[in-house]
């Protein structure tokens, strides 16, 4: 089964899907370091830390994205697709553990 009619549209939903990995993990870096209860200034450097890291994920994401999809390659197209559900996936459990724990239940 050949890929390539399914280039454009998988390099259209890695896209979204790498716009929203970004806004969830910028948007939960906060969440990460709110539950350890200690030094704020200390949290607020983790925060930004992991923020930093966001960007040269997303940047390596687009990346291997365009890199795929302008060479009209489909596997590595499909490993990013992997990659990104897996690393929102990630995300959202580690979200929903670390709410669990704190007795917050959303």
């Amino acid at each position: 089964m050949s890929l390539e009619p399914l280039l454009l549209p998988l390099f259209l939903v890695n896209l979204l899907l790498v716009l929203v990995d970004a806004s969830v993990g910028y948007h939960l870096a906060p969440c990460f370091f709110s539950a350890t209860g200690g030094d704020p200034e200390e949290a607020q450097r983790g925060i930004r830390s992991i923020r930093r890291t966001l960007t040269l994920v997303v940047t390596l994401y687009m990346f291997f994205n365009c890199l795929a999809y302008f060479r009209h390659d489909g596997t590595l197209l499909m490993v990013v697709t992997v990659l990104v559900i897996v690393d929102l996936g990630g995300q959202l459990y580690v979200r929903h553990r670390t709410r669990r724990r704190d007795g917050r239940h959303e």
